[in-house]
């Protein structure tokens, strides 16, 4: 059960402050990380060109939605623990742990290749993140939710890019 303090309420979870400071402060690099898949997969919807057009014009605007999505679930949680939210531009720019997207990209392949690429790496410090949680569930289970999330829409674009061959060398068959 929560505890009132003034006319803020403690969270259940009870940190102490430096650790609490340490969950806002993972919890922001992770908001950078996801405000720029949420742009970057609007980048590559409005750019992409090619035969698998339709398709995946219309999976980089869900992508790009579902960051955005993921993105607040972060924001909300920083602020849960009595922090502040980082999720301005300058403050995704400013992040070393991420690369440029190219905006004059406009190559189905490239660009699905791209954000496969970005899908993986922030699954991947989405899962160290939720991997140092085990002293504040929701945080991690936050960061669950996002791995799950991300991981199905980089299998999605992983199938965009298959020429249909199975992991043993084999043609699938339809």
């Amino acid at each position: 059960m929560p505890s009132r303090t003034g006319t803020l309420t403690t969270p259940a979870s009870a940190l102490d402050a430096a650790r609490r400071g340490e969950i806002i402060a993972d919890l922001n690099a992770s908001l950078a990380h996801l405000i720029d898949l949420h742009v970057s997969a609007k980048q590559a919807h409005w750019n992409v060109h090619g035969p698998n057009f339709a398709g995946l014009h219309a999976l980089f605007d869900t992508i790009a939605e579902e960051g955005r999505q993921y993105a607040d679930l972060v924001a909300e949680r920083v602020l849960a623990l009595r922090g502040t939210a980082h999720g301005t531009i300058s403050d995704v720019a400013g992040s070393k742990e991420i690369a440029a997207f190219p905006t004059d990209e406009q190559a189905w392949e490239k660009l699905t290749s791209l954000m496969h690429e970005r899908l993986m790496t922030t699954s991947e410090r989405m899962r160290k993140s939720a991997s140092n949680m085990d002293d504040e569930l929701a945080t991690q289970d936050i960061y669950v939710e996002i791995i799950r999330g991300l991981d199905k829409w980089a299998w999605m674009l992983e199938a965009h890019l298959s020429d249909g061959t199975n992991s043993n060398g084999s043609r699938s068959s339809r």
